[in-house]
């Protein structure tokens, strides 16, 4: 995982040059292709400039072998199967027709891995950066392993506990509140929700029908972590909001909007929720044998 790390992290840092060469393994090439079947481009099947690495097999198998020792403005014309088990279905195992022009050829140059990269890096030597990225890695598989725990143990109470029928009205907010988080999320990947729903092929109504079990056990989840601090007496105080939006604007002192809205009194409600959430959880974890 260390050496995986590294090797990203000297793909940041990797020099490209357009060169008027051939084609060869671990080449960057940006490349215009159409891929059709029957005479018909499938969907998604046509790109500009789209940028490939060499060796990667990041496209079908047969491209890559295709297009090697091809030239800036060379094009070429050939077919190739789609896997049988391909993530597309409606592709899987069929015959399509590609028509590649390759746009530019970039000789890559990766720095090696020694103690000038870690130097680059702010690091003294290639050991102490091994070493910097093994805690970083440790950290992120203990968040992440707290995290499973503490859904496996709301998910456990949460069947432990008995919940009256749940009006409509409120798995319906609910169903929305995660659309929009959904929505959310795809913008910050630069994707619109048109084009998202279109790539899964699905509506807005289906989603909220996917969307409805999970709504229910998240509203179930807050009812019962909500009855928990209330029957435990488990408070948060003005104080313990305080520190905790302190924290925030600090880490987003440089941005205006973002200090904006750490004032508004909604968010401090947010606020007092997520803390008590986290000590009505940080309790039932005390409990576990």
């Amino acid at each position: 995982e260390i050496e995986k790390t590294i090797k990203q992290l000297t793909e940041m840092n990797v020099k490209e040059t357009v060169e008027d060469k051939k084609i060869e393994k671990d080449d960057k090439v940006e490349v215009d292709f159409e891929v059709s079947i029957a005479k018909v481009v499938i969907e998604g099947g046509k790109s500009i400039k789209y940028p490939i690495i060499i060796g990667e097999g990041r496209m079908i198998p047969g491209f890559e072998e295709q297009i090697m020792g091809l030239k800036a403005n060379d094009e070429k014309e050939f077919e190739l199967k789609f896997p049988d088990k391909y993530f597309n279905k409606d592709l899987a195992g069929k015959k399509a027709d590609f028509k590649v022009k390759i746009i530019n050829v970039y000789k890559r140059e990766i720095s090696e891995i020694n103690d000038e990269l870690a130097k680059q890096m702010g690091f003294e030597s290639l050991e102490k950066l091994e070493k910097q990225l093994e805690e970083n890695i440790k950290t992120d598989k203990k968040g992440k392993e707290e995290q499973r725990w503490e859904r496996e143990v709301i998910e456990h109470i949460v069947k432990k506990s008995k919940v009256d029928e749940l009006p409509e009205s409120l798995i319906h907010n609910e169903t929305h509140k995660m659309i929009h988080e959904l929505e959310g999320n795809i913008q910050q990947q630069g994707m619109d929700m048109a084009g998202y729903l279109k790539s899964i092929k699905k509506t807005k109504e289906d989603l909220e029908k996917d969307f409805k079990p999970q709504a229910k056990e998240r509203i179930k989840a807050a009812l019962v972590l909500r009855q928990i601090s209330q029957e435990e007496k488990i408070d948060i105080d003005d104080k313990e909001v305080k520190e905790y939006i302190d924290k925030q604007k600090e880490i987003y002192k440089d941005n205006k909007e973002a200090m904006k809205n750490l004032e508004d009194e909604g968010y401090k409600i947010h606020v007092m929720n997520i803390l008590a959430n986290k000590k009505v959880v940080d309790f039932i974890k005390s409990k576990i044998k």
